[in-house]
């Protein structure tokens, strides 16, 4: 037989626009937004404003930054970007030009109930941007992630031995968490409530099982993860704290929470976890509960950039994924779960229940 070919017509000739310009300057100084962002937050500028009644001047957020000796015109500029980002607005009040920030803006403040600080902070520390370097490298079949081509290791070794990063990234974690944890127990009241044990598999420093205890307390409520982890977390009086690793075992209970943990992983990995949770819980009663992305890749979404992001985001750092809903349905049927129920809810994620 001899070779065949797909016949594709030539685009049409297209002027190219302003507009296209413009879209691939955005692309090529994109690091600019979150790095400046970044750097109002390190000064405090919306708490400072927020502390102000709401509004400032920039000779008074001058007077107010933790720094000596501000450049107002430097200042201003770092300013009038925000404006532009959206996360700030201006007035002029008795020909002074006020600042005050905008919706967006209210969600870098550090004691704001959804404040984004913490995974602001974690995304862009430098460390964590150098495997972004590597992408082309990590196309290879075979390969290593680009973060062990940028940093020499994988992320956990990364963590386990810098002990500073690990902290600056379970705080991401953790605001991460947070955000998604307020909606998870108010969407899904009915996966928890009539539970009456619960272990979070990879739960970090507690902050979601906390919250489910608190939401639901006659659950009996534990979190699992690994010794460095667990050493390094908050105590509860009513929270049992047990170390070990969930490719080896995983503690019993009446179901399982695996909260953006398989999105760490290959498809192998995953169906190891999850066969090890599937024998941990009861054949008749339990179920494991997955908060993870459900991909739609046509979707036009508000949200389904950010998930795409996101993935990229898994390949790059830890070689794991995120999966449509395809990919779900493979992956439990290769564990051996006899049926499952995804359930979108007000977040990037959605829940994924899996049952034995």
């Amino acid at each position: 037989m001899g070779s065949s070919s797909i016949d594709v017509k030539p685009a049409e000739t297209q002027e190219v626009s302003i507009k296209d310009e413009a879209q691939l300057w955005n692309m090529i100084y994109g690091f600019a937004d979150s790095l400046v962002v970044r750097c109002a937050v390190e000064l405090s500028i919306p708490d400072i404003i927020k502390n102000n009644n709401g509004s400032i001047t920039l000779a008074q957020l001058s007077s107010k930054l933790p720094i000596p000796n501000v450049n107002s015109d430097h200042l201003y500029r770092i300013i009038r970007y925000l404006i532009n980002l959206n996360i700030l607005q201006q007035e002029i009040c008795r020909n002074v030009k006020v600042y005050s920030l905008k919706s967006v803006g209210t969600l870098l403040s550090r004691d704001a109930e959804r404040s984004m600080v913490p995974i602001l902070l974690g995304n862009t520390q430098k460390d964590f941007l150098v495997p972004w370097h590597f992408v082309k490298e990590g196309l290879v079949n075979g390969s290593t992630t680009a973060f062990e081509k940028g940093m020499g290791m994988d992320i956990w070794k990364y963590l386990e031995g810098n002990p500073d990063q690990s902290q600056l990234f379970n705080e991401g974690m953790a605001g991460e968490t947070s955000l998604l944890t307020k909606t998870l127990i108010e969407d899904c009241r009915d996966t928890f409530q009539n539970l009456d044990s619960l272990v979070d598999i990879g739960g970090g420093n507690g902050t979601t099982i906390k919250a489910i205890y608190e939401a639901f307390p006659h659950i009996k409520c534990t979190l699992y993860d690994l010794p460095h982890v667990i050493s390094n977390s908050t105590d509860h009086p009513n929270i049992v704290k047990i170390p070990g690793d969930m490719f080896k075992s995983v503690p019993s209970a009446q179901a399982i929470l695996l909260k953006l943990i398989l999105h760490d992983w290959t498809d192998e990995q995953c169906v190891n976890i999850l066969m090890r949770c599937k024998e941990a819980i009861h054949q008749e009663t339990g179920k494991v509960i997955i908060v993870d992305v459900a991909l739609e890749e046509e979707s036009e979404h508000e949200l389904t950039k950010t998930r795409l992001i996101l993935d990229i985001d898994m390949m790059v750092n830890t070689g794991g994924r995120d999966r449509t809903a395809e990919d779900w349905e493979n992956l439990l049927k290769r564990a051996g779960f006899r049926s499952h129920k995804i359930r979108p809810i007000r977040a990037i994620q959605s829940v994924i229940e899996a049952f034995p």
